[in-house]
């Protein structure tokens, strides 16, 4: 059964994805609460399985997954309660802190390369998250400081994988990196979609971004022993 889940996890994982997709969108709730938490739960299958190696970087990182799962379960319900949605906002930001303790702990100099410009690619977060934060603040209501809070932590987070680049391999640089990214999209896309103007098909671009994210934040994870692709 290992074998055959390292084999074929991706198509595993794809139609996962694809089926919480499809149940979303057409509101098919039973479908959905089995199929959205699942995304994480094969994901954290997938690591125990692939990572030999227990260490204490780890540890952050299936804090960070464990909290996703926690999230994505109260999220299912934010319509029925908008406590629900409290209670996913501080369990994401949660897992987002949980995320960068690993960035900070996984990050090793076993790689000479240096990123070009890194401060101004860290500049562009910031002023994303800035303006991005301020075309919602007229909308939040009472939520203003923790969606401030959510979004500080969010850029953090981008930050921090941005900041890994040249301390690990490039290869687990590149897919941290891009699943950070795809975070920030799918929070953005979610935070358009409830506080500003609805989107066509949102919640196929949002559950689609966000399986993405976690998806190359688990693997770039479990490449960060190999070694570094060559300049």
């Amino acid at each position: 059964m290992k074998k055959f889940i390292q084999s074929n996890f991706i198509f595993l994982f794809l139609i996962i994805v694809s089926l919480a997709v499809y149940s979303s969108n057409a509101n098919d709730f039973k479908l959905y609460i089995f199929f959205k938490p699942l995304i994480v739960i094969s994901l954290l299958v997938y690591f125990f399985i692939k990572d030999g190696q227990k260490e204490g970087a780890t540890n952050y990182l299936i804090c960070g997954l464990l909290f996703s799962l926690i999230g994505d379960v109260l999220l299912i319900f934010e319509e029925h309660n908008s406590w629900f949605f409290i209670g996913g906002l501080i369990t994401f930001l949660t897992a987002h802190i949980f995320y960068i303790f690993y960035y900070l702990r996984s990050a090793k100099s076993i790689s000479i390369i240096k990123l070009k410009n890194k401060s101004i690619f860290t500049m562009l977060l910031l002023v994303y998250g800035i303006i991005f934060y301020f075309l919602l603040y007229n909308n939040l209501g009472e939520l203003r400081v923790p969606v401030f809070i959510y979004t500080a932590v969010l850029i953090a987070m981008n930050i921090f994988a941005l900041k890994r680049f040249g301390k690990v391999n490039n290869k687990s640089f590149n897919f941290i990196m891009v699943g950070a990214l795809f975070f920030a999209l799918s929070d953005s896309l979610l935070a358009v979609n409830k506080f500003l103007s609805p989107i066509p098909l949102a919640k196929i671009w949002i559950l689609g971004s966000y399986a993405a994210a976690q998806y190359f934040i688990t693997i770039g994870s479990l490449s960060k022993e190999e070694k570094k692709d060559d300049a």
